[in-house]
């Protein structure tokens, strides 16, 4: 049982605070944090969108009191997405996230698939990490740092740095300190950013993560940014000034700042995500486009003010958009007739989607009646029914292989270390022996008969490097000579093969060495 654990700070990730828990508690070893705090080591560690919380909370909850909305409403970054998704979505969203389920939040709030770029390291303002030591002798990894579009500290104004450690490391299980990073050596460094729109932008995400902002619908958008238009006298027809309107937005952010976030606007393209974003809009835009949108075009507007007037507006249903209520269920009876047939006529799914029409078929199926297809599916080709093994057979037969093998390599003492893999590989089988010893008593007490222990191969490897030496007619090699020529070191040889090695060979008769006019007598 988990007796202590951190306090969470203000805007403070939750892995990092998982991560504070792992360095206080000493833990080295990955999986060992896991399962403490999940109660399984297959949990990967989200650096955003941290999952499993009800099994974190069954450990931790009795030492940190709060529920698992509350963990993702403070400590994540899924509040930015809550007034640009449908509520439904945002939802289902939280319950993967909470329960044990695999989780594909990423994903399904559109983080994958967006044009927009996440930073790949850690970022972090050095005042902030100077002050957190200065205080509290540690830092923690702030969550509005890590999103797209904020470049700058909005409290101290000066521009985040890129730490040494990746969002997605290559230790997918590892929990990574932010206490890790070197206050003295950065603060010096500090550069003070000069541009009020990075700063304005960053306090507004801020405020997006914080502020509990109600969701708001894409027509909703599109009638504010319509009547602000023409407030402004930049519409005054039907359709928007697209021209204008991307000059505003290019002399106000700058293009390499549009294209460092994912947000490039080529002349060269018939149609931009501008465009898009001032027609009538039909699917839903992420939080930095609608805030580069507001503080190009309507500079003096305010967050707050935004949202209280965009909800006033009426949402408009999938009718009003234009959008044609789904068939699917008129032609459902059609294509679940034509599966069936398909099924009559072809024995596996494989041969289905081979052909032309039984590809078609599955497709819309799977897309629109994918319940009732699932449920109608030809049955699975077993290939090995009737087959039994002679588990006995085979466990003499290939025992008699590995002595074979044992005894053709016995006197060879150049070959790498004997371990029961060896032994397989020389077999060339391919059905894995290893995951069937179980079955193969025969082969199981070979293995741990004849296969070769550390030890044994380190003296192996002595014994070749004095046995060269007398073959070759050469004086007996020193004891550091022996280790180097065979690949030893200090801590390598140990126990049984130190003293070996230590040992004085010149005064045994049987490693003496006659002198060479002697031999030559003798012949």
């Amino acid at each position: 049982m988990i007796y202590q654990f951190p306090v969470a700070h203000e805007d403070e990730l939750l892995v990092s605070l998982l991560a504070r828990f792992v360095s206080r508690q000493g833990i080295k070893d990955d999986k060992v944090a896991l399962k403490a705090l999940f109660g399984s080591g297959n949990v990967t560690p989200s650096a955003l969108l941290q999952g499993h919380l009800e099994s974190l909370l069954e450990r931790v909850g009795h030492v940190w009191p709060i529920e698992a909305e509350d963990i993702l409403e403070r400590h994540s970054i899924l509040p930015i997405f809550k007034p640009f998704i449908e509520p439904v979505r945002y939802s289902a969203i939280q319950a993967s996230l909470i329960t044990d389920a695999k989780s594909y939040s990423m994903l399904t709030a559109g983080v994958n698939a967006s044009s927009l770029v996440y930073p790949n390291y850690y970022r972090y303002c050095p005042m902030c990490v100077y002050e957190d030591f200065q205080k509290q002798a540690y830092s923690y990894w702030r969550r509005h740092f890590q999103l797209s579009g904020v470049q700058v500290c909005s409290r101290h104004g000066c521009y985040l740095i890129d730490s040494d450690f990746k969002l997605k490391p290559s230790r997918r299980h590892a929990f990574i300190d932010a206490s890790q990073l070197d206050p003295a050596g950065k603060v010096s460094t500090v550069v003070v950013c000069q541009s009020l729109a990075l700063r304005r932008l960053a306090r507004d995400v801020d405020e997006l993560l914080n502020g509990g902002f109600a969701y708001v619908s894409p027509s909703q958008w599109t009638d504010f940014y319509d009547l602000r238009l023409r407030d402004l006298g930049l519409k005054t027809s039907k359709n928007a000034p697209h021209e204008e309107i991307l000059n505003l937005v290019e002399g106000y952010w700058g293009v390499p700042f549009l294209g460092s976030v994912g947000l490039s606007l080529p002349r060269n393209e018939s149609i931009s995500w501008l465009q898009t974003f001032f027609r009538k809009q039909r699917k839903h835009f992420s939080y930095l486009h609608h805030l580069i949108c507001l503080h190009s075009i309507f500079p003096t507007c305010n967050l707050k003010d935004v949202f209280e007037q965009v909800t006033s507006f009426t949402p408009k249903s999938s009718a009003h958009l234009g959008i044609k209520p789904s068939t699917a269920h008129i032609n459902a009876l059609e294509y679940r007739s034509c599966w069936n047939q398909l099924c009559s006529q072809f024995a596996s799914l494989k041969e289905i989607r081979s052909h032309k029409e039984g590809c078609r078929v599955f497709s819309w199926l799977y897309r629109n009646d994918q319940l009732w297809l699932m449920h109608n599916l030809p049955p699975p080709i077993k290939r090995n029914v009737g087959r039994v093994v002679d588990w006995r057979q085979r466990d003499i037969e290939l025992v008699k292989q590995l002595i074979r093998i044992r005894n053709a390599s016995d006197e060879n003492y150049t070959l790498p270390r004997k371990t029961r893999t060896w032994f397989i590989d020389q077999t060339n089988i391919r059905w894995g022996i290893g995951r069937h010893l179980g079955k193969l008593p025969l082969c199981r007490e070979f293995f741990i008969r004849y296969t070769e222990s550390v030890t044994e191969y380190q003296l192996r490897r002595v014994l070749v490097t004095i046995l060269d030496a007398v073959f070759k007619d050469e004086p007996l090699p020193r004891s550091y000579e022996i280790e180097r020529i065979a690949g030893l070191n200090a801590r390598r040889c140990k126990g049984l093969v130190r003293e070996v090695v230590r040992s004085d060979y010149r005064n045994l008769p049987c490693l003496q060495i006659p002198a060479k006019r002697c031999r030559a007598n003798s012949d």
